[in-house]
């Protein structure tokens, strides 16, 4: 029976199988007979990808060769043969090596294992599931943080707040896949500063404390050392607890923009009383204008307080009109909203009557809904207001931020010339009227705003407010009565004056 290596010489054809070649071939093998598998990284140069580099491979010669993708790849320029590493000036030089050398050390092990037991294997045994495997000792922050919430089988709603977490990070990072190891107190305090700008600080905490989780879990499974711990001096608790408590708007400026939104979008008429101005839906419904920026922006106010990502998650079968009668007895017409929080799962129930400023807000977009694709705000589409397929939580917070963003820089020019005008009346009359911050400016004052607005409210009831602004059972306590009827939701909202 002839050997790996004389089946591979003899069958290609070259040479005849004769009695004297196979006897030949026996010899050479008696005295140079592989007796161990040798594992290499080597690049694939007679390969070329798509990118104009060779791939990454994993090759085991053991009789014969075979070989496996990494799943990475560079140029010859970067590959460095004798160390069988990608060079320090490659880009992510340091999570690729990190990550091919610890498929290679995972195929050494394996050969080690059965060499000590003293079974036999073949290179297919040594690479098969390699992936796989590899993937639960991986050193990437998304892997570690992937591999720790299925080992504590947390809840679905959870793990989509650590992969925005992760997906936070990632943006800091300028890469998807980075290594534990790279997450420094420097990046963290960079996180910090730019979510600083979108988000309240009450996500910033949460973002820190998922982070800490994860690093804490690859510091217990030997990952990384102690001392790299990104938050080993960074008490991100405290830094970050200086929260913006004053950072709402009050309801006198709230009402001010209410009417700088008013008067740009719609105009008087004789016959129904109001009407939108001309364009003026067109440019409310296009993401890029300050007319959006304000309904956006307004739209969170008037749903109870809602969260940017609430509010783009918005579909059309979230939403009907109905009649519906007041404390007064009066029977009016109300937009009403059904959803769940994003980030709870906790029901929200907001019911708007349809004034003349509700229906400059909501009425461009609800009557556009069904021809896009059925969310209420076009946030989760592209420039052509068509949705991308294949949406994932991660690109529609991505989407998110980005509007978000937008709709900041523009609130922050139109509430700058609103102080302007404050400061004018305050000159005039001597009263010191506040101003709006701009610093602390984000589009989560509008949860503080509606909270702030409703607690000055005379007969103001802090259950109330909990339960139409939906917090977590986990913050508010077991014993706070939900509002389920339309009367107590319409109720609780009519004395705001907003």
């Amino acid at each position: 029976m002839p050997s790996p290596i004389q089946s591979k010489r003899v069958g290609t054809g070259l040479l005849p199988a004769t009695p004297e070649l196979l006897n030949f071939l026996n010899v050479v093998d008696e005295n140079m007979k592989v007796h161990s598998a040798i594992v290499k990284l080597v690049l694939r140069t007679n390969k070329l990808l798509a990118n104009h580099q060779h791939p990454i491979m994993i090759r085991v010669n053991y009789g014969y060769m075979r070989e496996k993708s990494t799943g990475y790849s560079c140029d010859v320029a970067h590959w460095d043969k004798k160390n069988q590493l990608v060079k320090k000036d490659f880009k992510n030089a340091a999570l690729i090596n990190a990550v091919i050398t610890g498929y290679k050390d995972k195929v050494v092990k394996r050969k080690l294992q059965f060499e000590i037991k003293g079974d036999h294997y073949t290179p297919e045994m040594l690479l098969d599931n390699l992936m796989e495997d590899a993937g639960n000792e991986s050193h990437v922050f998304s892997d570690v943080m992937e591999r720790m919430v299925r080992e504590r089988k947390l809840r679905q709603s959870t793990i989509n707040h650590y992969r925005y977490s992760c997906c936070q990070l990632a943006n800091t990072m300028g890469t998807p896949r980075f290594l534990v190891d790279n997450v420094t107190e420097t990046k963290v305090m960079s996180l910090i500063e730019q979510m600083r700008r979108m988000v309240s600080e009450g996500t910033i905490h949460a973002v820190c404390a998922n982070i800490a989780a994860v690093c804490n879990y690859a510091i217990d499974n030997g990952l990384i050392k102690s001392e790299n711990y990104c938050f080993r001096r960074l008490k991100y608790a405290k830094k970050v607890r200086k929260a913006n408590k004053t950072a709402y708007i009050d309801k006198d400026n709230l009402v001010r923009i209410e009417q700088y939104y008013l008067d740009l979008v719609t105009e008087p008429d004789a016959t129904e009383g109001w009407r939108f101005r001309e364009g003026a839906v067109e440019r409310i419904r296009d993401r890029r204008t300050v007319e959006f920026a304000l309904a956006f922006w307004l739209a969170m106010l008037k749903l109870n307080g809602s969260a940017p990502i609430d509010v783009t998650l918005l579909k059309e079968e979230n939403f009907s009109t109905r009649r519906l009668t007041d404390r007064n007895g009066v029977g009016k017409e109300y937009y009403c909203f059904d959803f769940k929080r994003a980030k709870t799962g906790v029901p929200v129930r907001p019911r708007v009557e349809c004034n003349r400023l509700a229906r400059a807000i909501f009425e461009p977009f609800v009557h556009s809904a069904r021809c896009r694709d059925g969310y209420i705000f076009p946030i989760v589409q592209n420039d052509r207001h068509s949705l991308k397929a294949n949406r994932t939580y991660e690109s529609i917070q991505a989407a998110v931020r980005h509007v978000a963003h937008a709709t900041l820089l523009k609130m922050r020019k139109v509430c700058g010339g609103i102080n302007e005008k404050v400061m004018e009346l305050n000159k005039v009359t001597g009263r010191q009227r506040p101003l709006i911050n701009l610093e602390q400016l984000s589009c989560y004052n509008m949860r503080h705003s509606f909270a702030m607005a409703y607690l000055s409210t005379p007969g103001a009831n802090i259950n109330a407010l909990a339960s139409l602004m939906a917090r977590s059972p986990n913050n508010i306590g077991t014993y706070i009565t939900q509002l389920q009827h339309d009367q107590d939701l319409i109720d609780s909202v009519a004395d705001m004056g907003i």
